[in-house]
């Protein structure tokens, strides 16, 4: 801050909205209509750098202090700057702080790893950070976010790694093609995504009714009891084609888009629940819905052209609700995806028992 009476500047303690001169003795008060003529994140954040310092800047009462001396139209950067708090991508920067700039390009590169999505906004962002702290860095390109898969077609018979039950009508000239149905271990499995020498499937049917959790509580993926019975009791009847299912040694589990709500940490699976982004992804490409709302009273959904792709039977009764990795509105609530299509954005209690299980899992070709 600068005194407007002795001109000495300082940095204020954070969390304060005045300081005395420490020369003077002047009262000085944060000027918040100044800041309300900033209509950029950049302009924003270097006026709070200025005037508060990099403790506050990098600090945890960043957001509120950005909500307060900013406009609405800068609503989307103040979700951002949420979520670069709450994953510890500014606690990486702080740590950065009067060292090398070589150190604080990896800094910020540390920073976007923290990230469960949305890294290119974020890298962005953090730049933005960077420059408020009086940085000079060359900024790079950013990172490319939710990348759809390329669907290309191996040259191996995809009935090598898809036994069929039915072996006197196995075919052997078989690929594997996207939205084509394939059989074993008595279960029709639809291919999703064909990448390179994987596949990705999905139960066809909603196989059986499990909570998500049992008993309840807050609770992510990561230690949840239906991943714990996936990887284990389901993937052991599986029989001799589980030795061909994938690891997936970096299965993401972000926030929810909407909401915020924390997914966990990275985990290790070779069957799972599909997170939002994929189911959006592989039932006809609705990701450009992940961030639009349609509400009735408190409930929130993907409501799109799409619905019929996601609809699912149980068994051979009608339509029912289906579980998805991710959490909903908060962590004792998992997303789903209701018996008309709907993506249950803000979701459901992870103790009810009436949830549907859809397996999902990458087979090696």
């Amino acid at each position: 801050m600068k005194c407007n009476k002795c001109g000495e500047q300082w940095e204020t303690p954070m969390g304060k909205s005045h300081s005395f001169c420490p020369s003077c003795g002047n009262k000085v008060e944060f000027d918040k209509k100044e800041a309300q003529n900033l209509d950029t994140a950049q302009g924003v954040l270097a006026h709070i750098a200025d005037n508060f310092g990099t403790d506050m800047l990098l600090g945890s009462k960043i957001v509120s202090y950005f909500a307060d001396i900013t406009r609405s139209q800068l609503s989307a950067e103040k979700k951002l700057i949420k979520i670069l708090a709450d994953e510890g991508a500014l606690d990486c920067l702080k740590e950065a702080i009067g060292k090398p700039e070589s150190e604080q390009a990896v800094a910020i590169k540390r920073a976007v790893a923290c990230l469960p999505f949305a890294k290119a906004e974020g890298e962005e962002m953090l730049y933005n950070f960077a420059a408020a702290l009086g940085w000079q860095l060359p900024k790079s390109q950013p990172a490319e976010i939710l990348k759809p898969i390329v669907q290309q077609q191996p040259q191996q018979a995809f009935t090598a790694a898809l036994p069929n039950d039915n072996k006197t009508s196995r075919t052997i000239n078989v690929k594997p093609t996207v939205g084509s149905i394939h059989k074993f271990a008595s279960i029709d499995w639809r291919v999703l995504a064909v990448e390179n020498d994987k596949a990705l499937l999905i139960s066809e049917k909603i196989l059986e009714k499990r909570p998500y959790h049992q008993p309840g509580g807050n609770i992510t993926w990561e230690n949840c009891t239906l991943r714990k019975y996936l990887n284990g009791e389901f993937l052991n009847s599986l029989g001799e084609v589980k030795s061909s299912i994938s690891k997936t040694r970096n299965n993401p589990n972000p926030i929810n888009q909407w909401f915020g709500t924390a997914g966990g940490s990275v985990t290790a699976d070779k069957v799972f629940l599909l997170s939002l982004d994929e189911v959006c992804r592989y039932f006809g490409d609705s990701t450009a819905n992940l961030s639009k709302k349609g509400s009735t009273g408190s409930y929130y959904w993907i409501n799109d052209k799409n619905n019929a792709a996601r609809i699912a039977n149980y068994g051979s009764e009608k339509a029912s609700w289906w579980w998805l990795r991710s959490p909903g509105y908060y962590r004792y609530i998992a997303a789903s995806v209701d018996d008309v299509g709907y993506v249950y954005v803000i979701g459901s209690s992870v103790s009810i028992d009436s949830g549907g299980v859809r397996p999902a899992l990458w087979l090696n070709l």
